[in-house]
């Protein structure tokens, strides 16, 4: 390739970039192999290096978190024909499979695409998959629904080709109202529906935040706008995007996404660029608000997502289906889809939990729907709780993980299954990431692990950094640095400790904001 003379400062990568974006599969197929430059633009196509020699991953973006029964059956088909039979959740409802060919990535795109289903913006410098609330659509407490504006929102950015090279990856967010299920505060832009007064008249519209993150240095989104509204959401999405493109370090990739943008220019001038972005392509700002707003949502539950809460909703009801490290067979993804259409709405619904659900199942066909998950050796009960444990794929796949956090997952689970904890089991989550990019955000959960090394007298173990008490918006507090097979004694250690300490209906989070980590210090420490 030519390199370009243009002294301006950036990457590699981004040289790399400004020589196209356009990748031939069939002729990478056809030599077997792909370049440093063409495995770089092959992520825009969601295709992705493996720890596997010879291997690769590819991701399917899930817009809105939702596919058909014939879009499950296809994924299902695909992995069978390409990637040994498996598929896997992400924790932004994507997904993905493994031990992909490269001969066989072309024949992977077009079956997929028999279907409507597109790898496109899969991985790469853009857009990645907008996601949204699990439950948007029958969340007794959703302001209103969100999925159709998540879904346009992905369709529009992903047709913007002047949104196509980014500086870093662009990640969206949609929640049905500000409890913020889909995590809008981790993410570059999180986006809330809200009910408020102005002016004297009740409104809906959106709450928008920017600038959230983890990788190896975690960060909370700070507002942006109060109030946007309906109309106009998807156009300040683009807003923010050219904020990011125009604005984001193209040298320093450790230091290239929205978060860093946000931090260095102060909320202020962001808000200001992304009004006048708007402004430029002709959309009215009138309406959009920065200053405070008198909202008029009831009182949330603090885990409206629990089992316990589920069960209280009126009319059609929700079957979840928890999915062991994120991972389930195509025979069990095709059985899924069969179920949807004998008792649900003919889809399949992907959480950030790395879970399945199905919806609108009438309340007396719920028992013979579990009864058919548990056939599959799976559970539809304990979601989002202790035993709901999030691991990214960490070595198993993962060329960038530093531990194996699949093995932790096994040797954590029959700690947090014994029947002494089912007390709390509503009240505890657990993420696992296998490296600081956190892949499964293990500062915003009560208890996060993230691998590591850990050094002795000669050379170094396998071990994690334990963060206790974080949410979104208060990240967790370290704990100390373990080996793995210490891990399970202390994780046994501070739920027991929790349970000596929590007061009525207190989460971890909510005993080690009261108390703080020292007492958990102490039980671990003693």
């Amino acid at each position: 390739m030519q390199r370009q003379l243009t002294f301006k400062r950036v990457s590699e990568d981004e040289e790399i970039k400004a020589a196209g974006l356009n990748i031939d599969f069939d002729e990478i197929a056809k030599k077997g192999s792909m370049s440093k430059e063409e495995g770089l633009i092959a992520k825009w196509y969601g295709v992705y290096g493996s720890r596997q020699p010879g291997n690769l991953m590819t991701r399917m973006a899930i817009p809105g978190g939702l596919i058909t029964a014939a879009q499950a059956r296809q994924i299902a088909d695909t992995a069978e024909h390409y990637a040994q039979g498996n598929i896997n959740i992400t924790t932004r409802t994507a997904l993905q499979y493994h031990w992909v060919k490269i001969k066989n990535v072309p024949l992977l795109l077009r079956e997929l695409r028999e279907e409507g289903i597109s790898t496109f913006h899969g991985c790469g410098d853009v857009a990645r998959n907008v996601a949204a609330c699990q439950m948007a659509e029958n969340c007794p407490h959703r302001v209103f629904d969100v999925r159709p504006y998540a879904i346009e929102c992905a369709k529009f950015i992903a047709s913007c080709r002047d949104l196509d090279n980014l500086p870093r990856k662009y990640k969206i967010n949609w929640s049905g109202c500000t409890a913020g299920c889909a995590q809008p505060y981790m993410n570059c832009l999180g986006i809330m529906a809200i009910r408020c007064r102005i002016d004297g008249h009740e409104e809906t519209g959106f709450k928008a935040v920017i600038g959230g993150g983890m990788g190896w240095q975690g960060f909370v989104a700070q507002d942006l706008f109060s109030f946007v509204p309906k109309d106009r959401m998807v156009a300040v999405a683009r807003a923010v995007g050219l904020l990011f493109r125009d604005h984001g370090d193209r040298y320093n990739r450790s230091k290239a996404r929205l978060k860093f943008v946000v931090h260095r220019k102060g909320i202020e001038e962001c808000r200001r660029i992304v009004l006048e972005n708007l402004r430029q392509e002709k959309v009215s700002t009138d309406g959009i608000l920065s200053e405070p707003v008198e909202e008029l949502t009831p009182p949330l539950p603090e885990r409206p997502l629990v089992d316990s809460e589920l069960e209280k909703m009126e009319g059609p009801a929700v079957v979840r289906i928890r999915i062991p490290k994120g991972e389930m067979t195509a025979a069990q993804l095709r059985r899924v889809a069969e179920l949807s259409e004998m008792y649900g709405d003919q889809r399949v619904y992907t959480t950030n939990r790395q879970n399945l659900e199905l919806h609108g199942i009438e309340p007396e066909k719920v028992r013979a729907a579990r009864e058919e998950v548990h056939k599959l050796g799976l559970s539809a009960e304990g979601v989002s709780g202790l035993r709901d444990i999030v691991p990214c794929v960490g070595k198993t796949y993962c060329p960038k993980a530093v531990s194996t956090t699949r093995d932790l997952y096994d040797l954590l689970m029959p700690v947090i299954s014994q029947d002494r904890f089912r007390d709390i089991d509503e009240y505890v989550t657990v993420n696992i990431t296998g490296c600081p990019n956190s892949c499964s955000p293990y500062r915003i959960t009560d208890i996060g692990f993230r691998g590591m090394r850990i050094r002795e007298e000669q050379g170094s173990v396998e071990g994690y950094e334990m963060l206790i008490g974080g949410d979104q918006k208060a990240h967790g507090q370290k704990l100390g640095d373990f080996k793995v097979e210490d891990c399970p004694a202390i994780v046994e250690t501070v739920l027991t400790t929790f349970q000596k300490l929590r007061h009525n209906d207190e989460t971890l989070t909510a005993c080690v904001n009261r108390v703080g980590t020292e007492p958990f210090r102490e039980a671990v420490y003693s």
